[in-house]
């Protein structure tokens, strides 16, 4: 199987010829080792040149990143604003620190005008991604979802927050237009050519619980959130949804809205694999659940090998299944735990799987 294959029959719940490997974003660090240099945040050429280098089987491509994407490198600790008039520090990698949005109050809403949906750069990391795809990698388009949208684009999550109480009409009003908004860019993406997937990326918990109530998010999130699955998959391609901390409380609705895959699954938020994997097999692909803040970051290759070996036994005799961290591979992740996660899975990860290992086995 090429990797398009083997990550697309992953995801449709079928046994591909090993389990696939995803990830979201490569650290600075790793670029300078691989590749010898470093570039902006989303760099369509070198997410598609690291992906092969290293072995993984799909490449995520935003249309409009989670930290505004770079036209050009900004200088640490540059001040600057992105096309939808959020504010930035550049003082980190990959969080850029938010530091201002445009809308305060319905006054500021009634001025505000969302930025173009065909803009000359709009599919350009895209377009790089499939230029530089000669492996036949799985290109996984990647837009943001209506509660990111809202909390951190063109409104902070206290301004939301309150104007979910005082103005509710207004938060329907956003959410109508970043939903046309989005499904126009998917669209021109689709019409281009070679979208394998999108994943929507909406984060909706933190370590220990929702961010807001489970109400909330079905009054005011999860009608759009739908309707944007929807408008994808009438497109003809499946849907990812990335969403990072502790979602149980939210989960059932998420998977009837028929997303295909869930991201990253995390660990450290008290997602149990087994469980998810178990409660909607058939339905869901869970992609994930090795611990990037400890175990990839912390630890020695041998523990790396034995939470991926958990993972392949928990869950991935009868396919359905993509291993990934915990969300990305950031700076303090060293690159042999990067290397250990890809070998283990090539070894022990080809199906069918042979789950006799012990289950303290460190390979």
């Amino acid at each position: 199987m090429t990797s398009r294959e083997r990550f697309l029959t992953a995801l449709s719940g079928g046994v591909p010829d090993r389990i696939p490997i995803m990830e979201h974003l490569f650290s600075l660090k790793l670029m300078q080792e691989l590749l010898g240099y470093t570039t902006v945040l989303y760099d369509g050429k070198t997410q598609a040149k690291l992906a092969a280098k290293l072995g993984i089987d799909g490449i995520w491509t935003p249309i409009n990143g989670f930290c505004g994407i770079e036209e050009t490198p900004h200088e640490p600790n540059e001040i600057y604003k992105d096309e939808w008039g959020v504010t930035y520090q550049k003082n980190g990698w990959p969080i850029i620190a938010q530091i201002d949005t445009p809308v305060k109050c319905r006054e500021d809403w009634e001025a505000y005008t969302l930025p173009p949906v065909d803009t000359p750069y709009r599919l350009k990391i895209f377009k790089d991604v499939k230029a530089a795809n000669t492996e036949d990698l799985a290109v996984v388009l990647g837009t943001l979802g209506p509660f990111t949208m809202l909390s951190w684009y063109i409104m902070d999550f206290e301004t939301l927050a309150i104007t979910m109480y005082m103005d509710p009409e207004m938060v329907h009003e956003i959410n109508e237009a970043v939903l046309e908004w989005t499904l126009g860019v998917i669209r021109l993406a689709i019409k281009e050519g070679g979208v394998d997937c999108v994943q929507i990326s909406d984060d909706w918990g933190g370590t220990n619980a929702l961010l807001i109530s489970p109400d909330d998010f079905r009054t005011f999130f999860i009608p759009y959130f739908r309707r944007l699955v929807a408008g994808i998959k009438e497109l003809g391609v499946p849907v990812i949804m990335h969403n990072d901390g502790r979602i149980w409380d939210i989960l059932d609705d998420l998977v009837d809205c028929g997303i295909d895959g869930l991201h990253p699954v995390e660990r450290a938020a008290g997602m149990d694999l087994k469980k998810v994997k178990e409660r909607y097999k058939g339905k869901l692909t869970p992609i994930g659940n090795v611990n990037n803040k400890v175990t990839m970051a912390s630890s020695d290759p041998d523990d790396v090998r034995k939470e991926v070996l958990e993972c392949i036994r928990e869950v991935a005799d009868d396919g359905g299944y993509m291993i990934a961290t915990d969300h990305s591979i950031h700076d303090l992740i060293p690159t042999e735990n990067v290397r250990c996660l890809i070998d283990t899975i090539n070894k022990y990860g080809k199906y069918p799987i042979d789950l006799t290992f012990p289950a303290d086995f460190r390979g």
